[in-house]
């Protein structure tokens, strides 16, 4: 009995945290992918990234950086494999809430690979709130 009661409670946890989610706090985490052989959507991934023209030939191989926009207060999150790239825009955060998550994430890099949920799942454990996914 008491197990079937845990696994109640449990299941009741899960659904609040995802209803949470589904709440706008303000932060929201932004999703865009594009092949490299695909010029017009590279093109339209790395229109918003700070110095793109000088990014673009380091994505060709592995890569990964982080880059943060004061004026809008943005973190982009870039990732290349060689064949695709993946950008995520991270937005309604502080510089030292933005700090706060790279370093948790780093903590944490080599367990996870970089994704939509997996990033949103770590601002929300960093921060204490809910985050909304955009694609």
């Amino acid at each position: 009995m008491r197990a079937l009661q845990l696994d109640v409670l449990g299941k009741e946890l899960m659904a609040s945290l995802w209803k949470r989610r589904d709440r706008d706090t303000g932060v929201t985490v932004r999703h865009v992918a594009a092949a490299l052989t695909d010029a017009v959507a590279l093109d339209r991934l790395l229109e918003p990234l700070p110095e793109a023209r000088e990014l673009r030939p380091r994505l060709a191989g592995e890569f990964f950086a982080r880059a943060w926009d004061a004026k809008l207060q943005r973190d982009y999150w870039i990732a290349s494999d060689g064949s695709s790239v993946v950008c995520f825009t991270i937005r309604g955060l502080t510089l030292k809430q933005a700090a706060a998550v790279r370093v948790r994430w780093d903590a944490k890099r080599a367990r996870r690979k970089l994704g939509h949920e997996a990033l949103a799942d770590v601002i929300a454990a960093q921060l204490g709130c809910s985050v909304t996914l955009e694609s």
